[in-house]
């Protein structure tokens, strides 16, 4: 950031110049206050500089009629797991209107160790959407487990710079955390005051207690409304999760609630194309929820607003100047269809794919397994 571009914000903000682009004639579904505020949505670059008014743009588009959102945010996934590159994925989500992921690249990271981070880390730079990475703290998962790599704290710390890099992903091995395991211990303290990921099924009184004193700030493996409850009330964000194998929006369904909504977000965890394409992605649990009985203030906050402050992205989930122009123009709350997106002040069209560069594929050496 620098004074000119500053300046240039202002100056567009107060309409003394022609905004870059203007969302002309929807209604913001404003996520602090629940309101529902007409007027055109002024873009400067890759910022909101206003909103609730009139103003006159470089580029205009007419939305009228429709309603304008904050983009997606998928809070936790395995992009390895759809079963396509980074690349497709973006292509295949972010029209849908996802336009920040929170991955952890643990299935590749298994195989080829930093390599496969470092190719994660490179490919988020080249995509539309806002890909963000955790790095894979559990490579094997335990040691009972034979991978293709193993990745110590000391490993890890040499990402840990890149500007995509937010923190540790889910720590899996959570009976290694307990039982205080120096490996575990080491890549905790690593991250410390960075994001660090929970993975921890069905854990409950003191050893939860144990689990979140060691720093950990999020759990995507709650199933029950009770567990969801517990781990709320020991400070835990919980990250409902609706994949293409596990599926716990149903279940989870009770506690989606303006009341609960700031601690809560949606992530798909692994999603395969083929439901992606048929059903949606944090779309069709936007949609779900709310046919379900939520309110769309909470559902759309848990998209959103509530994902961006759990992995400290100031800068995102909400419609107002001076934020990140991640915009889903939809023609219903409750349909949650995408007829516009933009990402980073950009519309996402197949135009803005055809300018992405790209990344070098990784070259494995298939191993053999034979029996004896």
């Amino acid at each position: 950031m620098d004074r000119a571009t500053l300046a240039t914000r202002i100056a567009q903000a107060r309409g003394h110049e022609p905004a870059d682009l203007v969302l002309k004639g929807g209604h913001v579904f404003d996520l602090a206050t629940g309101a529902l505020i007409a007027g055109d949505v002024a873009i400067c670059g890759d910022t909101i500089v206003g909103t609730g008014a009139t103003w006159h743009g470089r580029r205009e588009i007419a939305v009228s009629g429709a309603i304008l959102v904050p983009g997606f945010i998928d809070t936790h996934l395995h992009i390895e797991s759809s079963l396509v590159t980074p690349f497709e994925f973006d292509r295949c989500v972010t029209p849908l209107g996802v336009t920040t992921a929170i991955c952890d690249p643990h299935e590749i990271a298994n195989v080829v160790g930093l390599e496969g981070l470092r190719y994660f880390l490179e490919a988020s730079r080249q995509t539309v959407m806002d890909i963000r990475v955790q790095l894979s703290s559990c490579v094997p998962s335990t040691t009972m487990e034979t991978a293709g790599a193993t990745l110590s704290a000391a490993d890890l710390a040499t990402l840990a710079g890149h500007p995509r890099a937010l923190g540790l992903a889910e720590m899996m091995n959570y009976p290694g955390v307990l039982a205080a395991d120096p490996g575990c211990l080491d890549k905790l303290a690593a991250f410390a005051g960075r994001p660090r990921d929970g993975h921890c099924p069905l854990l409950s009184g003191r050893d939860l207690d144990a689990y979140c004193a060691a720093g950990i700030g999020s759990d995507h493996e709650t199933t029950t409304e009770a567990e969801a409850l517990d781990k709320l009330r020991k400070g835990l964000r919980v990250f409902v999760r609706e994949g293409s194998v596990s599926k716990d929006l149903a279940a989870l369904l009770p506690l989606i609630t303006e009341r609960h909504a700031p601690r809560m977000a949606f992530c798909t965890d692994d999603r395969n194309p083929l439901d992606i394409a048929e059903h949606g992605h944090i779309d069709h649990m936007i949609r779900t929820a709310i046919a379900g009985g939520a309110s769309p203030l909470a559902a759309y906050r848990m998209a959103s607003l509530s994902g961006a402050e759990a992995f400290g992205l100031g800068d995102r989930g909400l419609i107002a100047p001076g934020w990140r122009a991640d915009i889903v123009a939809v023609d219903t709350l409750e349909t949650c269809r995408a007829r516009l997106v933009l990402a980073g002040g950009r519309v996402v069209d197949d135009a803005l794919f055809a300018t992405r560069g790209s990344v070098a594929p990784i070259a494995l050496t298939l191993r053999s397994v034979r029996s004896t």
